[in-house]
């Protein structure tokens, strides 16, 4: 099978990621003032309709091809960009940033591991490595680029610039294979998102995933203001923080080729339990000291990249190859959607609490609790193992 389609898609989701969620915190701060001093409402109208957006992409992929809907995400990125750049109400820039969102939804993350989980079978972690590993790439590289165009011209330009950049990137999609990636689909198959929710072993990878995604962003959003709380400085805080998500590249293309050779499972498995631990040395500072930093950015940068990796692949290996694109999307939405909710539970613990004990050992908990429901998961046509 030609790799051509991982290239394109990596270029796909680095640029219009890049340029737009992982831009987000360089936007809002310039979008701000003109807008009465609030754009969150913005950004959490494009979180929302990126998350909702997962599950009707998995099922069009099915339906009419993987052309179709990327080249309707990069439109819709496109369009919502421009739009935002124009946008003079905050009611504007909401609906602009929600079109964003589903553009964003509709061409990056779901449908470029379905298309790669059906075209590659033998070197699939190796694949799924390099295309969110471009994920990687552009939260580091990326952001800085927006703010030098902020700076040097306005927001409004950055913006309508990283619309231009996705409507760039309309070419790439001919490096997609047409048509529909599977066989035809019999009626059970069909009815797969709601249907499945009845099949144990994708109610086990959902819950588990779910588990997952509130303990990494618990920790994702709170991890700098934790390691200030403990005396780290700002900047050597952002640059923890910054080298924990670096780490994820590398950890990326080692748990592919492991996944690949030993399975999804094990992999996902050990994934949960070092996400446990590396959660864990986030207290560790306030005794050993750097040490404890070390620790946390090794094993929490190199854990907290893997679940959507191989949770992916044991979700390929435990479901039906045609209900996997839709399947695929609902488990994506749904556990997005709750992991949203991980900042306002961090709120709530601190409140209770006063510090970030409390959280970082809820967090923790959840993870290492993952790995036995992770464990009851069987691919199909292995019973035993």
């Amino acid at each position: 099978m030609s790799w051509y389609p991982v290239p394109a898609l990596s270029v796909l989701a680095l640029l219009i990621q890049g340029g737009t969620l992982m831009s987000l915190s360089v936007f809002l701060p310039a979008m701000a003032p003109e807008f009465g001093g609030q754009a969150g409402g913005a950004a959490s109208a494009f979180l929302l309709a990126m998350s909702i957006a997962n599950l009707p992409v998995g099922w069009a992929i099915d339906r009419t091809g993987a052309r179709p809907v990327l080249s309707v995400g990069i439109i819709l990125t496109a369009g919502g960009c421009f739009a935002a750049a124009a946008a003079q109400e905050r009611a504007g820039l909401t609906a602009a940033m929600a079109v964003i969102g589903a553009g964003v939804g509709a061409s990056t993350i779901v449908p470029g591991i379905a298309i790669i989980t059906r075209l590659h079978e033998s070197r699939r972690g190796l694949a799924l490595a390099l295309f969110l590993g471009a994920t990687v790439v552009a939260g580091a590289l990326i952001p800085p680029f927006t703010s030098m165009a902020i700076k040097l011209w306005s927001w409004r330009t950055a913006i309508a610039s990283c619309g231009g950049a996705a409507l760039a990137c309309l070419p790439l999609v001919l490096l997609v294979p047409g048509g529909r990636l599977g066989p035809a689909q019999p009626s059970a198959v069909r009815a797969a998102p709601y249907g499945a929710l009845g099949d144990s072993n994708f109610r086990r990878i959902l819950i588990a995933t779910i588990m997952l995604q509130l303990s990494i962003n618990g920790i994702l959003l709170a991890a700098v203001d934790g390691l200030m709380v403990q005396g780290l400085s700002q900047s050597g805080a952002v640059a923890a923080y910054s080298i924990a998500n670096l780490l994820g590249l590398p950890a990326l293309l080692l748990g592919g080729l492991v996944a690949d050779r030993i399975g999804a499972r094990s992999v996902l498995i050990g994934a949960a339990l070092l996400l446990a631990v590396g959660t864990l040395a986030l207290l560790s500072l306030r005794w050993i000291g750097w040490p404890g930093v070390a620790l946390f950015v090794l094993l929490w940068g190199v854990a907290s990249a893997l679940p959507g990796q191989s949770g992916s692949m044991l979700l390929a290996e435990v479901v039906e190859p045609n209900a996997f694109s839709r399947l695929l999307g609902l488990n994506t939405m749904v556990s997005s959607l709750i992991g949203s909710l991980a900042p306002l539970c961090t709120d709530q613990m601190r409140a209770v609490h006063g510090g970030y004990e409390l959280p970082v050992l809820v967090y923790a908990a959840l993870a290492l609790a993952a790995s036995p429901i992770i464990a009851l998961a069987r691919p199909r046509g292995r019973p035993n193992s």
